[in-house]
């Protein structure tokens, strides 16, 4: 009898160890916030992506940017979705 609760642990996205369902509310905001910086994530980086390509091809400015610029670009396309996704450390649920 026990190995079948173990099976339905395992195939299962989420677990409540607790007695009372209270916790589920807790589980859909604590989703409903990663989803909202999912998508974020993905608005900011195509915007990011879209006006680095721009850049790029020489569509915005007539001027060529060095490699070593376009590495540091890169890096500062990624800090804002970091950021943001470590405030949700902080975020009240």
């Amino acid at each position: 009898m026990n190995e079948g609760t173990d099976i339905a642990q395992s195939a299962a996205d989420m677990v409540i160890m607790r007695d009372f369902l209270a916790s589920i509310r807790t589980i859909i905001e604590a989703s409903l916030i990663s989803v909202k910086r999912m998508k974020f994530n993905f608005t900011w980086s195509f915007v990011y992506k879209t006006f680095a390509i721009l850049l790029a091809a020489r569509a915005v400015i007539n001027t060529r940017i060095p490699p070593a610029f376009a590495g540091l670009g890169e890096l500062v396309s990624v800090l804002p979705v970091i950021a943001a996704t470590l405030l949700l450390r902080w975020c009240k649920i």
